[in-house]
Protein backbone atom coordinates (compact mmCIF):
# COMPACT_ATOMS: atom_id res chain seq x y z
CA UNK A 1 0.00 0.00 0.00
CA UNK A 2 2.92 2.37 0.73
CA UNK A 3 4.65 1.63 -2.62
CA UNK A 4 1.17 2.34 -4.77
CA UNK A 5 1.32 6.09 -2.27
CA UNK A 6 4.63 6.53 -3.07
CA UNK A 7 4.04 6.09 -6.48
CA UNK A 8 1.03 8.23 -6.89
CA UNK A 9 2.68 10.72 -5.02
CA UNK A 10 5.78 11.06 -7.24
CA UNK A 11 3.74 11.06 -10.46
CA UNK A 12 1.84 14.16 -9.28
CA UNK A 13 4.84 15.50 -8.48
CA UNK A 14 5.93 15.09 -12.08
CA UNK A 15 2.92 16.31 -13.13
CA UNK A 16 3.26 19.42 -11.04
CA UNK A 17 6.66 20.40 -12.47
CA UNK A 18 5.34 19.71 -15.79
CA UNK A 19 2.45 22.04 -15.18
CA UNK A 20 4.65 25.05 -13.56
CA UNK A 21 7.74 24.48 -16.53
CA UNK A 22 4.83 24.98 -19.42
CA UNK A 23 3.43 28.15 -17.03
CA UNK A 24 6.81 29.98 -16.79
CA UNK A 25 7.35 29.13 -20.75
CA UNK A 26 4.18 30.90 -21.64
CA UNK A 27 4.78 33.77 -19.37
CA UNK A 28 5.31 37.28 -21.42
CA UNK A 29 8.44 38.44 -22.76
CA UNK A 30 9.99 41.66 -22.75
CA UNK A 31 10.15 43.24 -26.34
CA UNK A 32 13.12 43.04 -27.94
CA UNK A 33 16.39 44.69 -26.97
CA UNK A 34 14.83 45.54 -23.42
CA UNK A 35 17.08 44.38 -20.25
CA UNK A 36 14.87 44.04 -17.24
CA UNK A 37 15.05 43.30 -14.08
CA UNK A 38 15.58 39.75 -12.42
CA UNK A 39 12.26 38.96 -12.63
CA UNK A 40 12.23 39.90 -16.46
CA UNK A 41 9.22 42.26 -16.32
CA UNK A 42 9.23 45.77 -17.74
CA UNK A 43 6.57 48.05 -16.89
CA UNK A 44 3.86 49.10 -19.37
CA UNK A 45 5.32 52.10 -19.46
CA UNK A 46 8.46 51.17 -20.28
CA UNK A 47 7.77 49.48 -23.20
CA UNK A 48 5.12 51.89 -24.64
CA UNK A 49 7.48 54.66 -24.94
CA UNK A 50 10.66 52.18 -25.40
CA UNK A 51 8.21 51.38 -28.20
CA UNK A 52 7.51 55.02 -29.48
CA UNK A 53 11.13 55.73 -29.06
CA UNK A 54 12.40 53.21 -31.05
CA UNK A 55 9.88 53.61 -34.14
CA UNK A 56 11.39 57.45 -33.95
CA UNK A 57 14.66 56.65 -34.22
CA UNK A 58 13.81 54.37 -36.69
CA UNK A 59 11.84 56.74 -38.68
CA UNK A 60 14.65 59.68 -38.47
CA UNK A 61 17.51 57.16 -39.42
CA UNK A 62 15.40 55.57 -42.58
CA UNK A 63 15.38 59.20 -43.56
CA UNK A 64 11.16 59.50 -43.31
CA UNK A 65 10.44 62.89 -42.49
CA UNK A 66 6.60 62.32 -42.93
CA UNK A 67 6.42 59.01 -40.36
CA UNK A 68 8.79 61.42 -38.10
CA UNK A 69 6.53 64.50 -38.37
CA UNK A 70 3.55 62.63 -37.50
CA UNK A 71 4.79 61.67 -33.68
CA UNK A 72 5.50 65.30 -33.32
CA UNK A 73 3.25 67.75 -31.18
CA UNK A 74 2.02 70.89 -33.37
CA UNK A 75 4.72 72.80 -30.96
CA UNK A 76 7.23 71.09 -31.09
CA UNK A 77 11.05 72.22 -29.87
CA UNK A 78 14.19 71.10 -29.31
CA UNK A 79 16.71 72.25 -26.93
CA UNK A 80 20.31 71.50 -27.16
CA UNK A 81 22.78 72.13 -24.14
CA UNK A 82 25.30 73.79 -26.83
CA UNK A 83 22.94 76.10 -28.02
CA UNK A 84 21.49 79.13 -26.89
CA UNK A 85 18.02 79.02 -29.16
CA UNK A 86 15.56 76.35 -29.30
CA UNK A 87 15.24 74.68 -32.52
CA UNK A 88 13.10 74.67 -35.06
CA UNK A 89 11.06 71.41 -35.87
CA UNK A 90 12.36 72.29 -39.70
CA UNK A 91 15.69 72.31 -38.84
CA UNK A 92 16.02 68.84 -36.38
CA UNK A 93 14.32 67.42 -39.32
CA UNK A 94 17.14 68.12 -41.55
CA UNK A 95 20.00 67.53 -39.34
CA UNK A 96 18.68 64.51 -37.55
CA UNK A 97 17.28 62.31 -40.70
CA UNK A 98 18.74 60.67 -43.69
CA UNK A 99 22.17 59.17 -42.93
CA UNK A 100 21.80 55.87 -43.34
CA UNK A 101 25.49 55.31 -42.00
CA UNK A 102 23.75 56.14 -38.32
CA UNK A 103 22.25 53.09 -36.09
CA UNK A 104 20.49 54.53 -32.91
CA UNK A 105 20.29 52.66 -29.95
CA UNK A 106 18.05 53.15 -26.86
CA UNK A 107 19.38 52.25 -23.70
CA UNK A 108 18.50 52.93 -19.67
CA UNK A 109 15.30 54.39 -20.17
CA UNK A 110 13.17 55.99 -17.82
CA UNK A 111 9.25 57.02 -17.42
CA UNK A 112 7.67 59.63 -15.24
CA UNK A 113 3.91 59.59 -15.82
CA UNK A 114 2.19 63.30 -14.76
CA UNK A 115 -1.58 63.04 -15.61
CA UNK A 116 -1.49 63.47 -19.66
CA UNK A 117 2.51 63.86 -19.75
CA UNK A 118 5.08 61.29 -20.00
CA UNK A 119 8.46 62.58 -19.25
CA UNK A 120 11.03 59.74 -20.68
CA UNK A 121 14.34 60.03 -20.49
CA UNK A 122 16.88 57.98 -21.61
CA UNK A 123 20.82 57.32 -23.21
CA UNK A 124 20.94 57.41 -26.72
CA UNK A 125 24.14 56.00 -28.47
CA UNK A 126 24.10 56.83 -32.10
CA UNK A 127 26.94 54.66 -34.19
CA UNK A 128 28.26 56.14 -37.24
CA UNK A 129 29.87 53.16 -39.47
CA UNK A 130 32.15 53.78 -41.58
CA UNK A 131 34.61 51.84 -44.03
CA UNK A 132 37.48 52.46 -41.66
CA UNK A 133 36.06 52.38 -38.09
CA UNK A 134 32.86 52.37 -36.09
CA UNK A 135 32.45 55.78 -33.66
CA UNK A 136 29.19 56.36 -31.41
CA UNK A 137 28.17 59.30 -29.70
CA UNK A 138 26.41 58.94 -26.65
CA UNK A 139 23.66 61.82 -25.80
CA UNK A 140 21.58 62.02 -22.70
CA UNK A 141 17.74 62.49 -23.72
CA UNK A 142 14.41 63.84 -22.43
CA UNK A 143 11.51 63.48 -23.86
CA UNK A 144 8.30 65.12 -23.12
CA UNK A 145 5.36 62.91 -24.71
CA UNK A 146 1.26 63.66 -24.41
CA UNK A 147 -0.29 60.39 -23.85
CA UNK A 148 -3.16 60.98 -25.15
CA UNK A 149 -2.39 61.50 -28.37
CA UNK A 150 0.99 59.70 -27.96
CA UNK A 151 3.08 63.00 -29.78
CA UNK A 152 6.02 63.86 -28.87
CA UNK A 153 5.92 67.63 -27.39
CA UNK A 154 9.61 68.46 -26.14
CA UNK A 155 12.81 67.36 -26.46
CA UNK A 156 15.80 67.90 -24.52
CA UNK A 157 19.69 66.78 -25.30
CA UNK A 158 22.66 66.90 -23.41
CA UNK A 159 26.28 65.64 -24.88
CA UNK A 160 27.68 64.33 -21.84
CA UNK A 161 31.90 64.09 -20.84
CA UNK A 162 31.33 60.44 -20.55
CA UNK A 163 28.16 58.07 -20.06
CA UNK A 164 27.78 55.29 -17.76
CA UNK A 165 28.27 52.02 -19.47
CA UNK A 166 25.70 49.67 -19.99
CA UNK A 167 25.18 47.69 -16.88
CA UNK A 168 26.50 44.57 -16.77
CA UNK A 169 23.33 42.81 -14.56
CA UNK A 170 19.77 43.81 -15.75
CA UNK A 171 17.98 46.92 -14.33
CA UNK A 172 14.37 47.34 -15.34
CA UNK A 173 15.19 49.96 -17.84
CA UNK A 174 16.87 49.96 -21.53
Amino acid sequence: MQTRLSSCLRSFTFALLICGSANALSQSRLPPGVRGPDSAMATRSVSNYLMLERKLFHALDAGHRDAVAGMLDDGFGVRAATAQDEMATADWLKSESGDTNITSIVRDLAVREFDDVAVVSFLLDRRRNTKAKSVVATHFIVDVWRQSTRRLMARYVARPDRSAPPPSRPTGRE
